[in-house]
């Protein structure tokens, strides 16, 4: 019996972080299948081998190292209940690093838990527009834009997840699927289904990513493919269509009009002010004193928030105080309860990996990483878990298997 489970396993254990891909967009808890992944990876697999494979990866001692110092700030923090939090929070950071690092997953199997994430991306952004659909013309509520519209997390992160889902698409799937019929239009309908589901979102860094990212690696695609004044006229076209947006639906634009409203205005805002980006550089400006005076070691993961409610209490920040916000810039974050360290090595998996994967020519690894550089600047999205389970899943793949490498020998 035992041993008929073992070769299932061998032969179909990469279904576990396969799931884990599909399910990703939906928000659900994944602890089950990491806890079935380990308990079968130990019972089963080849450990002594799969170890040796994890720690020729040198950015496993990164992830590792940064768990370790969350695990380790448990015994100097106040708050304990906090510390084990923060400690349960960064597990992915010690489980993904060894179960994907001792991975030696083939080619076809990679590219079936790339594009299971897409498809699940895809199921998620459709039920998302039915769903806003139904609710227009038989409830009339207008669900069709940001958390009204994104019904499984916060638009925040699920946005994300279509940008990156988007780059997959532009730069493998012409390859991967090419032995499918109609590629080209089932891979044009995924990209309507996902710019639509993204400016649905009303994200204001979605936005700004996608904007930057996407035309940025679709004309650099088309420039290495000679297609040099097409870049022109989709340009053109890219105006006109934002243009058109603009007009038509308004709502997204007027959310990135305030931003940066706000910022312009940053010195007159109102400390009770509860408006997402006036809250943010209030807070930003309370981190940066709490690092000036906890710089090397940080408060612990599980004193930072306290920290930053006694900063807004202090301060008379109402509307940060009245939702006890987190620190929304995960490098502030990181620092405030990791000292220098925990930001060094934050660097390291964001900025050196973006370095990395150029060096590389692991370029995917590179936007990745620009991707969630520019959202840690906005959001601390290692604090919950549609952010650090996204993050530290994908960069273990994305550091362990060059999925350029697997495009040329499809």
């Amino acid at each position: 019996m035992l041993a008929k489970i073992k070769s299932t396993y061998l032969q179909m254990g990469y279904n576990l972080p396969l799931l884990i891909a599909f399910f990703l967009p939906f928000g659900i808890n994944y602890a089950i299948f990491i806890i079935v992944w380990t308990v079968c990876f130990f019972a089963f697999d080849d450990v002594k081998v799969g170890m040796k494979r994890m720690l020729q990866n040198k950015w496993t001692y990164v992830l590792l190292t940064f768990f370790l110092i969350h695990a380790f700030g448990y015994f100097f923090s106040v708050n304990k209940e906090g510390a084990l939090s923060a400690i349960e929070i960064k597990l992915s950071f010690l489980a993904f690093p060894i179960l994907i690092g001792a991975s030696n997953y083939n080619e076809l199997q990679i590219k079936k838990i790339i594009i299971s994430f897409v498809s699940g991306c895809v199921l998620v952004s459709m039920i998302d527009v039915f769903r806003a659909c139904y609710l227009y013309f038989f409830q009339d509520f207008n669900a069709f834009f940001y958390t009204e519209f994104s019904y499984f997390m916060h638009p925040s992160y699920f946005a994300m997840y279509l940008i990156f889902a988007q780059l997959i698409i532009l730069l493998f799937y012409p390859k991967w699927l090419s032995h499918l019929s109609n590629v080209t239009i089932k891979i044009g309908f995924m990209s309507v289904v996902f710019l639509t589901a993204i400016f649905l979102c009303s994200s204001k860094m979605g936005l700004i990513t996608a904007f930057i990212l996407l035309p940025l690696t679709f004309g650099i695609i088309l420039y290495n493919k000679g297609y040099k004044k097409t870049i022109a006229g989709l340009l053109l076209a890219l105006m006109i269509g934002i243009a058109m947006a603009y007009k038509l639906f308004p709502t997204p634009f007027e959310r990135i009009k305030q931003a940066f409203k706000v910022t312009a205005s940053s010195e007159t805002i109102d400390k009770t002010d509860a408006e997402s980006t006036a809250v943010r550089i209030l807070i930003w400006k309370e981190s940066i004193k709490l690092i000036e005076t906890n710089f090397v070691f940080g408060t612990t993961a599980g004193d930072a928030n306290d920290k930053l409610v006694e900063a807004y209490e202090r301060e008379g920040l109402a509307g940060a105080l009245r939702k006890k916000l987190n620190a929304h810039n995960q490098f502030l974050q990181t620092f405030i309860g990791t000292g220098t360290i925990g930001f060094i090595l934050l660097l390291l998996m964001t900025v050196g990996s973006l370095i990395y994967g150029f060096i590389k020519k692991n370029y995917v690894l590179s936007l990745f990483s620009i991707l969630m550089i520019f959202n840690f600047l906005v959001e601390s999205m290692l604090q919950a878990q549609a952010g650090f389970v996204f993050f530290a899943f994908f960069f273990c793949i994305l550091t362990q298997y060059n999925f350029h490498k697997l495009n040329k020998t499809s």
